[in-house]
């Protein structure tokens, strides 16, 4: 087991290199990674228009800040909360996308149902808006994968994974994450071999369903080469072909992967991206563990408070 540290506001040192090391060699790790992987590329639920509007990590991080901000709200202060104002500045504070893009999925988002008006305003000119029980179902599947799979990683993991039921426990989980953020802590930083495909339309998707193909009896992520159809990720995450083949390209070019001549149809994996793979999940896992932490550390001193 890793050894459990109190979590540290806004990040510390969780995902130290002793920390992710550690965890890299437990001997559930790659299970870890094969669950991800999986897990990841089974939930992904892409469109044309969606990709258009916003890439995979902007589309992600827009449904944790708006929770944040539907969580944080002051019932009092109809300017606090979700509002496209609000939720405009901490897009362009966290660099997920262009104020117009981010009113366009706020409009998607209202007319798929994750979002609606707040019927609790008297002056509308405030335009706030809530998160719905949708939005809420739809981030707690994707949580409930990555605690499911963290848990055995952790003393603590079954903690974690229940606390998943208790509602109060989604504001508190979402700010931690967010003040991470705030106070520098990227995921990629633990790997920016890896920007190429977290900087894609599909591209982290693509690269988890690579890990994924590893056959059962190969190591995790494969170091055998794996199949690959670029017409089938094309459909599978909603992007074309040449987009596909482009991020094939450019990843063997920074000699991330290999396209043997004597395995058409197959991609080999290199070491430099199985390490980069490796350290940004130890990364993951870390993060996801330091927040639900510090989230029910608040929970619990709400209830103790009345």
């Amino acid at each position: 087991m890793v050894p459990d540290h109190a979590p540290v506001p806004g990040g510390g040192d969780f995902a130290s290199a002793e920390a992710m090391d550690a965890l890299q060699r437990d001997p559930r790790f790659v299970q870890a990674i094969r669950a991800t992987a999986t897990g990841l590329a089974s939930m992904y639920h892409g469109r044309h228009l969606l990709n258009w509007l916003m890439d995979d990590r902007g589309r992600l991080l827009l449904g944790y800040l708006a929770i944040y901000l539907h969580s944080t709200r002051d019932r009092s202060d109809p300017a606090s909360g979700l509002t496209p104002t609000r939720m405009k500045a901490l897009c362009t504070e966290f660099d997920v996308c262009s104020p117009g893009r981010t009113g366009a999925m706020l409009s998607l988002m209202r007319f798929s149902g994750y979002l609606t008006p707040d019927i609790d305003i008297a002056d509308r000119r405030q335009r706030r808006l809530v998160a719905t029980d949708k939005l809420y179902a739809l981030l707690r599947s994707r949580l409930k994968m990555h605690y499911t799979t963290i848990a055995p990683l952790f003393s603590d993991g079954a903690a974690m994974l229940a606390a998943l039921d208790d509602k109060i426990v989604d504001g508190a989980l979402v700010a931690a994450m967010v003040g991470r953020y705030r106070a520098g802590f990227r995921l990629i930083s633990a790997a920016p071999e890896l920007g190429l495909f977290g900087e894609r339309n599909g591209g982290m998707l693509i690269l988890m369903s690579l890990v994924a193909a590893g056959e059962g009896d190969d190591t995790v992520p494969p170091s055998r080469p794996v199949p690959v159809s670029i017409a089938a990720l094309a459909r599978r995450y909603a992007v074309s072909r040449p987009h596909v083949l482009k991020l094939m390209r450019e990843a063997e070019e920074q000699g991330l992967i290999e396209r043997p001549q004597d395995v058409p149809g197959h991609v080999l994996l290199k070491p430099a991206m199985n390490q980069a793979v490796r350290r940004l999940l130890a990364s993951s896992y870390l993060f996801l563990a330091d927040c639900m932490r510090e989230a029910i550390a608040l929970s619990e001193r709400r209830r103790a408070a009345g």
